[in-house]
């Protein structure tokens, strides 16, 4: 089964408009793009008008369940059992995965997109007519060509490259790149609040995303255990930064983020650990 791109616009004059309690966002905690999508509708104060369903890291026939269980949500608006029933019901033709996020209109019964960089967008630009943060824009003009180079070199380089790690032959490869690129981003990140300025961008929420995982999954579960963000002052700070940011912490749930990973063998037990309190220690203005 291929993936699909469903991706639709949300405007005043098209058939998906910028309304309040018009959108529910389907997410899971342990998946990192649908949290790039939780976090853009927090930045933006769009909590309040969007209504989120969170679905649980336990599958049935591969398909993430809405069961209500550790802190997640039943789906009672429209019964849907799993992420797959969101798809039928939008879509009953419908062939490809049943991927998460998905932004839905409640109105018209029907997927707005299932793409994580469209939906952020939607986000930042879209419902800036009741955006309780109006003037921040997720992807500024002067900035984009610097954000789809930087997300473009990250991504190959530590983004998707961590999930090489797991194949035996490409495993030291992958561990060498993995660390040569942190140790550029730390040099990057020296003096900066944010990746390119004062202002959150897409492009650190798309680091985020990779960065909290990484003590936390990476390090242990694919064996990327040359450092720890947190030995990283530089980054670690940035992370703390990004963290007590609201959005960010709101959306993260270290217990889902193992379940993800540590759940896809049978009877694996989900570590306790490690201690995520350092996160919430004080920001240092500038390293």
């Amino acid at each position: 089964m291929t993936y699909t791109s469903i991706s639709h616009k949300i405007t005043e004059d098209g058939p998906f408009k910028p309304e309040k309690d018009r959108y529910t966002l389907y997410l899971n905690y342990g998946c990192p793009f649908a949290q790039r999508a939780g976090i853009a509708m927090f930045l933006k104060g769009l909590d309040e008008y969007i209504q989120v369903v969170y679905s649980h890291f336990e599958m049935e026939d591969g398909l993430f369940v809405f069961n209500g269980k550790d802190d997640t949500d039943l789906e009672k608006e429209n019964g849907f059992k799993k992420i797959k029933d969101i798809y039928v019901h939008s879509d009953p033709e419908y062939t490809g995965r049943y991927t998460i996020p998905v932004l839905w209109d409640r109105q018209t019964k029907k997927i707005v997109s299932n793409e994580s960089a469209d939906i952020v967008q939607i986000f930042s630009s879209s419902f800036n007519n009741i955006s309780k943060n109006q003037s921040l824009n997720l992807r500024p003009d002067h900035l984009a060509s610097q954000i789809d180079e930087f997300v473009d070199y990250y991504s190959k380089n530590l983004f998707f490259k961590v999930y090489q790690a797991v194949d035996p032959e490409k495993y030291e490869e992958t561990f060498d790149t993995v660390f040569a690129t942190i140790e550029k981003l730390n040099e990057f990140i020296k003096g900066k609040k944010f990746l390119f300025g004062d202002q959150i961008t897409e492009a650190d929420i798309k680091l985020y995303v990779v960065l909290i995982r990484f003590d936390l999954i990476f390090y242990p579960y694919f064996k990327l255990n040359w450092k720890m963000i947190k030995d990283y002052p530089v980054l670690l700070n940035y992370l703390r930064r990004l963290y007590q940011t609201r959005g960010f912490a709101e959306t993260t749930n270290f217990y889902h983020t193992k379940g993800m990973y540590y759940t896809k063998v049978p009877g694996a037990i989900i570590p306790k650990g490690p201690c995520q309190d350092y996160l919430k220690e004080q920001v240092v203005d500038t390293l």
